[in-house]
C-alpha cells in the first residue's frame, strides 16, 4: 500500500487492523472454582518460583477476608503438579517480606481507575463491579506481574489487559484481554502454566485445572496464560470525569477506548451555562491527537452518543471551553 497526494502536503497515515470479536461476557467453564469477587472468603496464596535449581513454585498459602490476608502454610508445587506442604522458614520469609502484594498501586475514583506510571503519565482504565474497589486498594489482589518475558499482566477492577514493557512505551500501549468478576488473589508463570490463587474456600468439585493439597488448606488454578482470552470479552464502564470541576481548554486524562466493542458516552453539563466540549481521540498510543467532535450542551443538559462499530481509537480525553462541572461516562458492553 502507497499513498500518492496530488499537492505537496505534510500528512500522516495511519493503518489499523482489527477483527470482530464474537466472545460474550461468559467465562469459560475451566474457571469453574475460582471465587466469585462478591465472596467474602476465598483460598488465596503468594506465588513465587524457587531458584537455585529447586524447580518448584512456592505457595505460601492463606485465607484471603475482608479482614485481610491469614497465613495457612508454606506449600510448594513440584514438576508432577503435586501441591505439597513444607517446612521452609528461609522461604517463607523470603515470600513473605519479597512477594507480597503492595497498596495503593492505582487509584479507583468516582471516574474510573487512575493510574501514574513511572514518567508520571497519566492514564484512566474502565472499572468493573464496585466489589473490586476496596480489594484493589488493600491489596487484596495481585495488580502487575512480568508473566513471560518482557510481558505483563496488568489485572486491574475486574479486567487482565498485556502491559508492554516501559521500553515498548508501556501503559500507553495497554491492551484489554478479558473481564471477568473473579477475586483473583494472585497469579504468576511456571513452566509454561499460568497458575493463580483465590479459589472457592470450600470448593470440592473435579475441575481439571484446580490443583490441592493433602490437606486442602492450599489450592491453585492451573493453566496457559492464552485461556485468559476464554474468560469473557473486555467490558467496563467509566470515564475521565464525574461531577468533576473541569478546567476552561484543560484536556482530561486520558481515557482506553482501544479494543472494546459497543461504546458509548454521555457528556453532562452540571452548570447552567451553553459550554462546548471536544471530543479528541488518539488512535496509536504516542499522539498526536484529534478532534473526533464537537458537541455545544445547555446548562443541565446531557449528551448521548453511540460510536460506530467501525470507530476505532486507544484513547479518548474530552476539552470544554469553560471552567464548568461536568460528567463523561463511557460504557463498553
Amino acid at each position: 500500500v502507497r499513498i500518492k497526494p496530488s499537492n505537496p502536503t505534510k500528512a500522516t497515515v495511519h493503518f489499523f487492523y482489527g477483527d470482530t470479536d464474537n466472545r460474550d461476557s461468559q467465562p469459560n467453564g475451566m474457571f469453574q472454582g475460582i471465587a466469585d469477587i462478591s465472596d467474602r472468603n476465598a483460598t488465596g496464596g503468594l506465588l513465587w518460583a524457587l531458584g537455585d535449581n529447586r524447580r518448584t513454585l512456592g505457595v505460601l498459602a492463606g485465607n484471603v477476608s475482608t479482614s485481610g490476608f491469614q497465613e495457612t502454610g508454606y506449600y510448594e508445587l513440584d514438576s508432577l503438579l503435586n501441591l505439597v506442604k513444607k517446612e521452609d522458614k528461609k522461604t517463607i520469609g523470603y515470600i513473605r517480606d519479597k512477594v507480597s502484594i503492595p497498596k495503593n498501586v492505582v487509584t479507583v475514583d468516582e471516574a474510573s481507575v487512575l493510574v501514574i506510571d513511572d514518567k508520571d503519565r497519566r492514564w484512566r482504565l474502565p472499572m468493573g463491579s464496585e466489589d473490586f474497589r476496596e480489594k484493589t486498594e488493600n491489596g487484596a489482589m495481585r495488580i502487575c506481574r512480568e508473566v513471560a518475558t518482557e510481558r505483563d499482566l496488568f489485572n486491574c477492577s475486574g479486567t487482565f489487559f498485556e502491559l508492554p514493557a516501559e521500553n515498548a512505551d508501556g501503559f500507553a500501549k495497554i491492551r484489554p484481554v478479558s473481564s471477568h468478576n473473579m477475586q483473583i488473589h494472585d497469579y504468576a508463570s511456571y513452566r509454561g502454566l499460568f497458575v493463580l490463587t483465590g479459589i472457592q474456600s470450600d470448593y470440592s468439585g473435579d475441575s481439571g485445572h484446580i490443583i490441592q493439597s493433602a490437606d486442602g488448606k492450599a489450592k491453585i488454578w492451573a493453566g496457559t496464560i492464552d485461556d485468559l482470552w476464554k474468560l469473557g470479552k473486555p467490558v467496563g464502564v467509566g470515564g475521565p470525569w464525574k461531577n468533576t470541576q473541569v478546567k476552561a481548554n484543560q484536556p482530561s486524562d486520558p481515557y482506553l477506548i482501544g479494543f472494546y466493542d459497543k461504546k458509548s458516552i454521555k457528556i453532562s453539563n452540571h452548570s447552567n451555562e451553553t459550554v462546548t466540549y471536544k471530543i479528541e481521540v488518539e488512535p496509536i498510543g504516542h499522539g498526536p491527537w484529534m478532534t473526533y467532535k464537537d458537541v455545544t450542551l445547555k446548562g443541565g443538559e446531557d449528551y448521548n452518543y453511540n460510536f460506530p462499530e467501525n470507530f476505532q481509537s486507544r484513547w479518548i480525553r474530552l476539552v470544554a471551553n469553560k471552567d464548568v462541572k461536568a460528567s463523561a461516562w463511557l460504557e463498553y458492553k
